[in-house]
């Protein structure tokens, strides 16, 4: 009898509440995890190992855990600083990526 059984990744969404993503500046950022199932017959039936939370674009596809706090995604532009939060920002967008506020309040 031939039997199919194995481990293989699942990325789980924790948290379906969107956050702005540092790098291309949507709210399509979410709280996920990777758990690891034990298959058979390609069916997950339990967890076998629980994975680290990190927050992963659904838009970039970028792992924003991967960048520091005060990391400069613009770096090589015109930047300005957010008179709301005081992070780095390009010139270009229309809303701070990191409080939300928006940017054409600045320039007045």
């Amino acid at each position: 009898m031939f039997l199919i059984i194995g481990i293989s990744p699942k990325t789980i969404t924790i948290d379906n509440n969107p956050r702005i993503c540092p790098v291309c500046g949507l709210a399509q950022a979410y709280h996920k995890r990777v758990d690891h199932y034990f298959n058979l017959f390609f069916v997950p039936l339990f967890r076998v190992k629980k994975g680290e939370p990190f927050i992963m674009c659904e838009r970039c596809e970028k792992n924003v855990s991967d960048y520091g706090k005060d990391y400069n995604f613009w770096s090589g532009r015109q930047d300005i600083k957010c008179k709301h939060c005081g992070k780095t920002l390009n010139k270009d967008f229309k809303y701070c990526p990191f409080c939300g506020k928006h940017i054409k309040s600045l320039f007045q």
